[in-house]
């Protein structure tokens, strides 16, 4: 007898891509260790969408501070405005090297919910970057996609479903 599996696995690329899609409800996080492919996964997700988006990282030595990531969020807003109705999508690599990333991003999505803006965000980072810390868990319940090391499997969890 063969191990036939009954449940059906989506790819992470497949997920991210749909929920990208839908109606801007979440933060979605792409998390987990170094070098898994986080950045691949979204490079490759955007790549694929017909809507205008900003990629960052502060991985560089000389970005990391909140002015640099609401340079980034102002970027993205512009292409949101530029995109209609289909808005943009901001992706931030690295985003735990920020200090004081979680109090910025929760206040300028907050921003962005008030105005409805049509702004969609990707977190990439370590996974323990957003363990207690991402303003999400308690105010925009993140869709999160957890990548594992040298795995063709990757593991979701969602609080948004």
């Amino acid at each position: 007898m063969s191990n036939f599996r009954s449940r059906f696995e989506r790819s992470p690329a497949d997920t991210l891509a749909e929920r990208l899609c839908e109606p801007r409800r979440f933060l979605q996080v792409v998390a987990g260790a170094r070098q898994v492919g986080k950045t691949t996964l979204v490079e490759q997700v955007l790549d694929r969408l017909d809507v205008p988006n900003v990629f960052v990282s502060a991985d560089e030595p000389t970005v990391g501070d909140i002015g640099w990531l609401a340079a980034q969020w102002d970027r993205a807003r512009i292409a949101a405005a530029d995109g209609g109705k289909a808005g943009a999508i901001l992706a931030l690599d690295e985003v735990q090297k920020i200090r004081g990333w979680s109090e910025s991003v929760k206040r300028l999505w907050d921003e962005d919910s008030r105005a409805r803006r049509p702004l969609k965000v990707v977190l990439l980072g370590s996974r323990s970057a957003f363990i207690g810390r991402c303003p999400c868990s308690a105010v925009v319940m993140p869709a999160v996609i957890r990548l594992q090391a040298a795995s063709a499997r990757s593991s979701y969890s969602s609080s948004a479903g």
